[in-house]
């Protein structure tokens, strides 16, 4: 009995020190931050293309957008055929310049993109179609398997051609054909039990770019590639791919998911990342900025203070915590 109980006790002994033991990032050298850090309103809601601050402002890649956006309505998406609103409890509100249509959904939309007077649809519970903006009808509607865990960087459908690609929640691709309203191709991604959803989705030249949390896939007329690695980000930059991965590494890969160069920071855990004037930004949970040039031979960090909500590139600046930092005045 008194083995088994020392057994025992030497058991938890270990989970607890393990868990004690975690490992963070430790630069060698921080650079003085001063005067490129200032207040702003806080983050209260993000998607992978846009973010809805505290006063109701909107942050897009590209900067601030000024909306009158309805109360409990959170940004979705924008391209230069429409926005995309939506609240918690399946209410959508599309917008064409001076214009605005409402939508009602079974549940909540999570992404979604104006194409061709059409609205092509992601909800919460992995249903996804086409709602017609002319006819206000839905013109197709599926529905994926159940998932129980998201990513919440949730991608938006894209624009191929005549087609609609459609990112799912249980690590599938959809293509719609947008003239016949017609499912056409449905493509195998990654099958984790969890956090499996489709959190990037670019195009690349004729290459179709794809990663959920566990892997990333180049997607051609000439097959299938992968890169199989736990991602935080994805960054497309001019020809290369950048990947951000869960275990400190930044890597640029060419449209054929080749490594052309990478660093490891060792144990840094990345919030966020972005390209910026051919500097490499990544920003640690703990608050240090990595700055690096893009084969990373060179490189700097700041030190801010610690990530606790959300965060999103805009424009030159990165929010978190109620604040911005200007990416202009950091270099390697």
């Amino acid at each position: 009995m008194q083995n088994r109980f020392l057994l025992l006790t030497s058991i938890l002994v270990a989970l607890f020190s393990g868990c004690s033991q975690k490992q963070y990032y430790r630069p060698k050298s921080v650079e003085s931050n001063s005067n490129v850090i200032s207040s702003t309103y806080e983050i209260v809601n993000f998607s992978r293309d846009g973010a809805t601050l505290e006063n109701r402002d909107i942050l897009t890649k590209d900067g601030k957008l000024k909306l009158d956006i309805p109360k409990d309505y959170l940004f979705i998406n924008r391209t230069h055929e429409g926005i995309v609103l939506a609240n918690r409890e399946g209410d959508c509100k599309i917008l064409k310049g001076n214009s605005s249509q409402s939508i009602k959904f079974s549940k909540a939309i999570i992404a979604g993109t104006v194409i061709d007077n059409k609205l092509v649809y992601l909800l919460r519970d992995n249903s996804f179609g086409i709602y017609n903006l002319s006819t206000k009808f839905i013109t197709f509607n599926s529905k994926g398997e159940k998932t129980y865990s998201i990513d919440t960087r949730v991608a938006n459908p894209i624009r191929v051609d005549k087609l609609a690609v459609v990112p799912l929640l249980n690590g599938k691709v959809d293509i719609l054909d947008l003239s016949s309203n017609k499912l056409v191709k449905e493509i195998f991604i990654s099958g984790e039990k969890s956090l499996n959803n489709i959190i990037f989705l670019k195009r690349l030249k004729n290459i179709l770019i794809v990663a959920t949390p566990h892997k990333l896939v180049a997607i051609s007329t000439k097959g299938k590639r992968e890169f199989k690695r736990e991602i935080s980000e994805v960054i497309i930059d001019g020809n290369s791919i950048f990947i951000f991965t869960k275990d400190g590494t930044i890597a640029r890969l060419n449209d054929s998911l080749i490594v052309q160069d990478e660093k490891k920071f060792k144990f840094a855990h990345f919030s966020i990342a972005t390209i910026y004037k051919n500097r490499v930004y990544a920003l640690d949970k703990q608050g240090y900025l990595i700055v690096t040039n893009r084969d990373f031979t060179k490189h700097r960090v700041y030190k801010f203070s610690e990530v606790d909500g959300y965060s999103f590139v805009s424009g030159k600046y990165i929010y978190y915590n109620g604040y911005k930092i200007d990416m202009e005045s950091l270099n390697y």
